[in-house]
């Protein structure tokens, strides 16, 4: 019997044995056979081979290796459904012309073709059963789109509930459903404002003692950009750079403003940006309102437990994790000390201030500085640093104080995060970008910049020379480094723009400039000493700026921001 002839008479048992199979759209796609009766399985094995025996005899001459392809194959095919490989022939016969015993290539293909269907038959056996998914209507996939009509109606309508509300609980939940919704659609700001919501939360707020309403109105207020008039003269900003286990020589002058005007870092400040060991700071002493005593404890303690390492520990996690300490450990302490709490939700905390972290973005093209939020700017009103609100405040610390090869990045959404101080570790220029932002037409009352601490340069250090053809590579990647983490660029900038009596910077000299990560006692010694004798040679400095944080508000200012909230009642700057 041909081979040609073979697969015929093959054909010819399935048809009897089978019902009809239809042919739809494409020549290669067939329905699935129905279920085989043992007898017509042993003939389809026996059929496929003997086809496949003369085929070998055709192309091998040596009845050895015919026998032993055959045996095998034998020993296959009675252990796979010859489902499987009928489709093969079949699906073969029915596309190409019946194959004929000299046209090696397609006799080729079909036994090929035979041989992939037992292979994936005889995989997939070994596999565990898969249940069957539960099949998702395409309306719960899908983000439904919402049409700038339906926002802004959605947004009209609770409004209006809030308005209608008859009992404070039921207008603290429709003021909760406000703050969501703005929240979930940035772009219904706008509507909200034009719809009167400042002027309805104001008077509202005005009539309320209830401090729970109050914090859901200031982050309803925080969401739309919207911010009360300063209790000073103008806008005060505290920064404070990077420099990981030197940040307690910023608590320690911190504390001295605290002595000097009798208020705490909140209340001093209307805005406060940190980078790194700042960023740290800005949230422990800003969101959280911690006292700096307070936080000079804690802060040694979590240095002490992230920070005390084995070499053989450290060097091999730097291997293969590109972090020299614990990361998960430091996210963990990190949580402890500042909680679950959101960015935005900070502002429902009465007296905080407006607060950031920087970080840098290093998963795009080019690095860029990212900022963390607790507000958000007015509306059609950009900033020229990306940045959010929608995340915790322990992840805004935690990104922007992710020192690369000492912690991992940080992953949030599809940014991945560094430490800040990679290209702006003294973010002094961009606190007061975003507060110009936020209070447009107010001035500069006072800007106070920290530094973590400097060394003096020896005399053979600023006269050292190096040969004209000598660079190693170490060293330029170490100048490098100094000359994007530099902070006395950007203080030279500002003291050149702003007034004395407006901007201040204090970086102490240091006996020993420590690293990051020392927590050797000896030196946290040193280094609070160094603060103490800085404090003392400045103290005339910290007098001058302890006067500045206090001046009140004028009487004219006064009468203008009572003319203002007057407006906003009344709604003639909510008509945008």
């Amino acid at each position: 019997m041909s081979f040609s002839k073979g697969i015929r008479h093959y054909r010819r048992c399935v048809i009897t044995t089978t019902p009809a199979r239809t042919f739809t759209g494409s020549s290669n796609a067939v329905e699935p056979q129905p279920k085989m009766t043992s007898r017509t399985m042993s003939v389809m094995q026996w059929k496929l081979l003997t086809n496949i025996k003369e085929y070998l005899a055709k192309i091998s001459p040596d009845k050895t290796f015919q026998n032993i392809i055959s045996k095998e194959f034998a020993q296959i095919l009675q252990k796979v459904q010859p489902n499987v490989y009928g489709r093969n022939i079949i699906r073969f016969e029915s596309t190409t012309l019946v194959p004929t015993i000299d046209n090696k290539n397609s006799a080729s293909e079909m036994v090929g073709n035979v041989i992939n269907g037992i292979k994936m038959k005889m995989s997939n056996s070994n596999e565990e059963p898969q249940v069957p998914k539960e099949v998702v209507p395409r309306w719960k996939n899908e983000v439904p789109s919402i049409t700038k009509n339906s926002i802004m109606s959605r947004t009209r309508h609770v409004i209006d509930s809030i308005v209608n509300a008859e009992t404070e609980e039921s207008r603290l939940k429709r003021i909760e459903e406000l703050s969501f919704h703005i929240h979930q659609y940035p772009e219904a700001k706008n509507a909200a404002v034009k719809e009167g919501a400042i002027r309805l939360l104001l008077r509202i707020r005005g009539q309320t003692q209830n401090p729970i309403v109050i914090g859901a109105i200031n982050e309803v207020f925080a969401l739309l950009g919207h911010c009360d008039p300063l209790p000073g003269r103008g806008i005060r900003i505290l920064s404070i750079d990077g420099g990981g286990i030197r940040g307690i020589l910023v608590i320690q002058m911190l504390k001295k403003l605290e002595e000097l005007t009798g208020k705490r870092v909140y209340e001093m400040f209307d805005y406060v940006c940190g980078v790194s060991t700042g960023a740290i700071l800005a949230c422990s002493l800003g969101a959280m309102q911690r006292t700096c005593d307070q936080l000079h404890k804690d802060y040694l303690d979590i240095s002490t437990k992230i920070f005390t390492q084995s070499t053989i520990k450290g060097t091999s996690s730097l291997v293969w994790s590109h972090s020299y300490y614990d990361t998960e450990l430091w996210e963990k302490l990190l949580i402890e000390q500042m909680g679950d709490i959101s960015l935005i939700s900070t502002t429902r905390t009465p007296n905080c201030p407006k607060l950031s972290t920087v970080s840098a973005v290093v998963n795009h093209e080019r690095v860029s500085a990212y900022v963390f939020r607790n507000y958000s700017l007015p509306y059609r009103v950009q900033s020229q640093y990306q940045g959010g609100n929608d995340h915790k405040l322990w992840q805004a610390a935690r990104a922007s104080a992710a020192a690369p090869t000492y912690f991992g990045e940080c992953k949030l959404g599809n940014l991945l995060h560094q430490d800040g101080g990679i290209l702006v570790n003294n973010p002094t220029a961009v606190a007061i970008h975003e507060a110009k932002l936020l209070w447009p037409n107010t001035p500069i009352q006072c800007v106070v910049s920290f530094g973590t601490g400097r060394s003096v340069p020896t005399q053979s250090e600023s006269f050292r020379e190096q040969p004209a053809n000598v660079s190693s590579w170490k060293n330029k990647f170490l100048k490098i480094l100094d000359s994007a983490t530099d902070t006395e660029g950007v203080h030279t900038m500002l003291s050149d723009l702003l007034p004395e009596d407006v901007y201040f910077r204090f970086n102490p000299y240091l006996t020993e400039m420590l690293s990051m990560s020392e927590i050797e006692p000896k030196k946290i010694e040193q280094l609070e000493r160094d603060a103490l004798m800085y404090l003392r040679r400045n103290e005339d400095k910290f007098q001058r700026v302890a006067k500045a944080l206090l001046e009140k508000r004028s009487i004219t200012q006064k009468i203008a921001d009572l003319l203002y909230e007057k407006k906003e009642l009344l709604g003639f700057t909510s008509k945008l």
